[in-house]
């Protein structure tokens, strides 16, 4: 089974091996932005400042900064309401936004939780507290990214897991050159169809096809040739079944259709016209034309079987009696 790809163990990432981490502050008071750009610069951060919440939110739509220090109380639009049109603008993208307060009420500082502010900061504020919330923010941010990145990891991972499931259902369900249900599961749905019959007394039918001298056909014109009439003819037996009908391949050049709830007579029919279309078809090449018909045996479920494999046995004797009387034909087991 495919194992999943080993993933980094969650670390944080030393600042000196990134450029400089870029922090968007917003203040309407130019004596507290100036103070915040020189804490901030001086400790190594690109620092982008606006005096007001419009030019901050256009600030941050044009850049990669990832943390935001904003006031809370400036004209036009407050600290809340750039905290809102952040969530709402950037719902895919991680912004820790820090807010500049003197509010200390607790509903208010409830409300803002809710419009969605991770930390504050009241003023008048300490530079050894300024740094040390902007670098917790710089941490939240790069194990959002490194979570991210592993999420984005599993997810695909999972993606090519379910490919390769669905991949391998289709080998165990169906065959591979003619893309219909393989034996295994021809006998699966017999068996169930068997115990239907059973219970309920409707009529189940059987049908095996055979390809006449399909041997001939390969050492005449080459397997490649052989396995275009079977995938022609599986495509040819479909189109003439009812949709109710189900056809396998059995193996070689084998075919098994099952005939839920009908008789002997209503699946002669069916058998009838599946006959008529492979023999109507021409497979021609250049110069030459490949004759192809099939045989087929038939049989019906009776109370005196004991078990569908006798159902089988009696539409195989039906085949042999097909084939020995000239091919090309339908015969039908006698129970």
């Amino acid at each position: 089974m495919q194992k999943l790809p080993r993933q980094p163990e969650l670390s944080l990432v030393d600042a000196a091996s990134r450029p400089a981490e870029k922090i968007l502050v917003i203040d309407d008071d130019e004596v507290t932005l100036d103070l915040l750009r020189l804490h901030l610069t001086t400790a190594g951060y690109d620092v982008l400042c606006a005096n007001n919440g419009l030019k901050g939110l256009s600030l941050l739509a044009d850049s990669s900064a990832r943390i935001v220090v904003s006031d809370w109380l400036m004209p036009k639009m407050d600290g809340l309401a750039v905290c809102r049109q952040i969530r709402s603008m950037y719902e895919g993208r991680m912004v820790y936004v820090i807010m500049l307060t003197v509010q200390n009420h607790k509903d208010q500082l409830m409300e803002a939780f809710d419009v969605g502010v991770d930390d504050f900061l009241c003023k008048p504020f300490h530079e050894g507290e300024l740094l040390a919330r902007v670098r917790a923010g710089v941490r939240v941010v790069h194990l959002y990214d490194q979570l991210s990145h592993r999420q984005a990891a599993l997810t695909q991972s999972n993606t090519e897991l379910c490919q390769l499931n669905e991949r391998l259902k289709q080998a165990a369900t169906t065959d591979d050159l003619t893309r219909l249900m393989n034996r295994r599961q021809a006998m699966l749905r017999l068996s169930e169809l068997w115990a239907e019959t059973r219970r309920t007394g409707l009529p189940l039918s059987a049908a095996i096809i055979d390809v006449d001298h399909f041997k001939d056909i390969n050492d005449s014109h080459g397997h490649l040739r052989g396995d275009e009439v079977l995938q022609r003819i599986a495509t040819t037996l479909l189109g003439a079944l009812r949709s109710s009908d189900c056809l396998y391949r059995l193996g070689g050049e084998e075919f098994l259709v099952l005939f839920p709830k009908q008789n002997l007579d209503a699946a002669n029919a069916c058998a009838e016209r599946c006959r008529q279309a492979v023999a109507a078809y021409v497979f021609a090449d250049p110069g030459q034309t490949t004759p192809v018909t099939i045989s087929v045996g038939l049989a019906e479920a009776t109370p005196a079987m004991a078990s569908y494999d006798q159902l089988l046995r009696g539409a195989d004797t039906a085949l042999y009696q097909a084939k020995n009387q000239g091919r090309n034909c339908i015969r039908i087991h006698a129970a």
